[in-house]
């Protein structure tokens, strides 16, 4: 049998703050909208935090999780960096430097963890968990108050067709 869902977590070179404010989160959901395209997957749930994110993806068809976050985090850690710039941060940049082999900085660090979900009590339980995980850090206190995750869709507030892929998916690994 092919699996095709992952839970994914990735998290800020030391843990930065890095998501500062509507246009990082932004920043971030755009470049994961095309690194989904690209790789043919769907996004089941998220949640963008300050210093971390995670993610449930669902592959269609050939499962790349290291080519995704590779592309996703190398195309974002130039944006990030950039906008940084623009915001005039020099006090967050300085943290980001890292002079290693050509490199000059390091926005994410070097790893990610990667979970194949077989089971959808598996799911349900990483799809509460990434949406109460803004709860958990006192950001909000109701999962769906905090406008970066998916928590708003698992509550009806998404359109149908959308709903449908989300449910496709959940009886596609049960």
């Amino acid at each position: 049998m092919n699996y095709n869902c992952f839970f994914l977590t990735t998290s800020f070179k030391d843990w930065i703050k890095l998501l500062l404010h509507d246009s990082y989160y932004d920043l971030i959901l755009r470049s994961l909208e095309y690194c989904l395209n690209k790789y043919d997957a769907n996004l089941v749930a998220y949640v963008l935090m300050p210093d971390h994110i995670h993610l449930i993806i669902f592959y269609n068809n050939k499962t790349e999780v290291s080519g995704l976050m590779r592309d996703f985090k190398k195309y974002t850690s130039v944006k990030i960096r950039k906008k940084l710039e623009e915001d005039k941060r020099v006090d967050i940049i300085e943290k980001l430097v890292y002079v290693k082999g050509g490199q000059k900085y390091k926005v994410w660090q070097d790893r990610f963890d990667a979970q194949l979900i077989i089971s959808k009590s598996v799911l349900l339980t990483k799809i509460n968990y990434i949406h109460n995980n803004p709860v958990k850090r006192g950001l909000v206190s109701n999962s769906v108050e905090w406008k970066y995750s998916s928590a708003e869709y698992y509550l009806g507030r998404v359109n149908e067709e959308t709903m449908n892929i989300l449910l496709r998916h959940a009886n596609e690994i049960a």
